[in-house]
């Protein structure tokens, strides 16, 4: 099959959701398929390259043409909730210029294909929803803190998501994505029970049903957490480790009140370390917290291996690739029981679960897997077992299952 995947972002910028996209299509090169990823010009990366394989052309769009302040960071551009011209204008051209079997789009970058899917340039179509953007502006769908219990509108819309973007912004984007149908997509998949249900939310054909396709990750991660040596910006002894950006949507303030509890009342309590970007709601960082940023995907690994425990707090996950890294490399897990982790832990046979948003409960979880060795021992081979599900091996055929079916269909 002949892919084309329209993303937002790609590397060398790489997040989850770039993450997931790129070890899904290296896979598909490894098993014979041709794959292009299309995504946003950035002022660094070349028009037209190829990594690992997969082709990435990189267009363009208004955002990093004629109004650069529309980027909070150049490096990272930004596509709304309705179709950018330039970057239609690039994709039409390279329909026209190359054979594609089908489109697969993951964000809101598929604004821009929509309006073509319908004329002779359409292809079969993909979409992928890897978070809550279909639904919610902020791709969180929570509220103060908590999951949007009163759904989308657009006079609460453009209020809670003005904390984000600004008012104007907000309202321009609010009104982008209240006004769309999603009519052109052939085949809907979410990539956890979680992001599913709040599709039903989201303004969607009557008749496109939605099926649950979880993220991935590349194969050999427990390999590589095995064989990379311990990076020496750990701390001496035991640790607890937390991976994501340091904001209260990921449970940080909860995981740095349970942590101070436990400093508390454990002598020689495991230090904390958190490996993520620091946002402007990032709380005060504790006195023993170690915090790190840009560390390299490989020492992310080997920082899981060694980790007395790893904690994934969220306040509400579209999936939670972290926790299956986290698994892979062996480390007993605590994380949230909300949004997609309850796809992949299972409570008290590969991690344990606790409610979002409970330092409490949270604090006496850590504790637990601190002290009884057996436990510990039980997570860290059940939760490497449940890792290897989300693995490339194991989801990529899946995938090629979907697009043999939405080619058929089309």
């Amino acid at each position: 099959m002949r892919v084309l995947h329209l993303s937002n972002l790609y590397a060398p910028v790489i997040g989850g959701l770039e993450r997931s996209i790129a070890t899904s299509s290296e896979e598909m090169v490894r098993r014979g398929h041709e794959v292009t990823v299309l995504t946003l010009a950035t002022p660094a990366a070349p028009q037209d390259e190829e990594i690992n394989g997969v082709r990435v052309l990189r267009v363009r769009s208004v955002a990093n043409t004629m109004l650069p302040m529309l980027n909070a960071d150049p490096a990272k551009p930004f596509h709304p909730t309705v179709p950018d011209p330039l970057t239609t204008s690039d994709i039409a051209r390279t329909l026209r210029t190359n054979t594609f079997d089908l489109v697969h789009s993951h964000d809101w970058l598929m604004y821009s294909y929509l309006p073509l899917h319908f004329g002779r340039l359409g292809l079969p179509h993909v979409h992928t929803a890897h978070d809550f953007g279909l639904t919610c502006v902020r791709k969180t769908f929570s509220r103060n803190g908590r999951r949007c219990a009163s759904g989308p509108s657009l006079g609460r819309c453009v209020g809670c998501a003005t904390v984000q973007y600004g008012r104007p912004r907000s309202a321009m984007l609010t009104a982008g994505l209240r006004a769309q149908r999603h009519r052109g997509i052939d085949t809907l998949t979410a990539i956890s029970s979680s992001v599913a249900s709040a599709l039903n939310l989201a303004r969607l054909p009557g008749e496109l049903p939605v099926r649950v396709l979880s993220s991935l990750v590349p194969d050999g991660l427990d390999t590589l957490a095995r064989d990379t040596p311990r990076p020496d910006w750990l701390p001496d002894g035991p640790y607890l480790l937390f991976v994501g950006q340091l904001g209260p949507h990921k449970g940080i303030d909860v995981l740095f009140t349970a942590y101070q509890r436990l400093a508390a009342s454990v002598p020689d309590a495991p230090r904390l370390v958190c490996l993520g970007t620091r946002r402007a709601d990032t709380p005060p960082i504790p006195p023993g917290v170690v915090v790190r940023h840009d560390v390299p995907h490989a020492e992310v690994m080997a920082a899981w291996h060694g980790a007395a425990a790893g904690v994934v707090p969220s306040l509400l996950e579209g999936m939670g690739q972290v926790a299956v890294e986290a698994m892979l490399a062996g480390t007993p897990l605590v994380a949230s029981a909300s949004g997609g982790l309850l796809d992949v832990v299972h409570d008290e046979v590969d991690g344990l679960l606790v409610p979002p948003g409970d330092p409490d409960l949270l604090h006496t979880a850590l504790l637990r897997v601190l002290t009884d060795a057996d436990l510990a021992g039980r997570l860290r081979a059940a939760g490497h077992q449940r890792g290897l599900d989300f693995t490339a091996a194991r989801v990529v055929p899946e995938i090629e299952e979907v697009y043999r079916d939405c080619i058929s269909a089309h």
